[in-house]
């Protein structure tokens, strides 16, 4: 929806109401689909005012400004549109749910689709912290069994540190494979996803983590599954 104001003038001696002025294209008017400007106005016999009014354009009409003639009977006014650039890539799955060990590379099917109205670049590798599910928690809950009642708050934060440094894994490495460069404006494509999971995954617990993917963000969650390269719980 592109909006702005308008300034409505009612000559007549006559209440008037209106709810759309037609357009007549001039430069790459088509590409807008708008065919008429959009008003809801009421006006008094003789009055002039200043009311909102927008048109509705195609989803994917490229940014930059288009001049346009508005049609009131015998008048005829030029106006110009401003078309934004606007960035609206979608990732389906909303969340990329694996399977693995550490060290293990595990696959899964992206499909993009660009909602927005400019081409956007693919980018081929993402770098994405996981982070244990209650990592926090069980770190406090961990380090405050291994502590003596008598040894006060200095060496249980201590052992905080450490439970939080022993369990903090690499960033998993994510590889976007296909023939895919760009994806256009209304485009779907489909590419696949090569991760390799940190070798420091513990067995039996999820992670999740995020990175930045062009205007989007992708969403994982890693599930440590009972092969043998993957440890129980990683040594301090």
């Amino acid at each position: 929806m592109c909006t702005g104001d308008i300034e409505l003038v009612n000559d007549s001696d006559q209440k008037v109401k209106v709810r759309a002025i037609p357009v007549v294209g001039r430069d790459k008017v088509a590409t807008l689909g708008a065919g008429e400007l959009r008003v809801a106005a009421s006006l008094a016999p003789h009055e002039r005012k200043r009311v909102p009014a927008h048109f509705v354009l195609e989803p994917y009409t490229p940014p930059g400004s288009y001049t346009v003639d508005l049609c009131c009977g015998d008048q005829r006014e030029t106006a110009v549109v401003h078309v934004f650039e606007k960035l609206g890539v979608q990732v389906e799955p909303d969340v990329i749910r694996v399977r693995g060990a550490g060290g293990d590379v595990v696959e899964a099917l992206l499909v993009i689709t660009n909602r927005g109205n400019v081409s956007e670049t693919l980018r081929d590798l993402a770098l994405v912290f996981l982070e244990e599910q209650n990592w926090v928690g069980r770190s406090l809950v961990y380090a405050l069994r291994e502590t003596k009642a008598e040894e006060g708050h200095q060496p249980y934060l201590d052992r905080v540190v450490g439970e939080l440094r022993a369990t903090l894994s690499h960033p998993a490495r994510v590889t976007l494979r296909g023939d895919v460069s760009e994806i256009h404006p209304g485009e779907r494509r489909e590419v696949r996803a090569e991760i390799k999971l940190p070798d420091e995954l513990i067995k039996g617990r999820t992670y999740e983590g995020s990175a930045a993917f062009m205007s989007s963000e992708l969403f994982f969650e890693v599930e440590c599954n009972g092969t043998s390269n993957s440890t129980k719980r990683r040594p301090r």
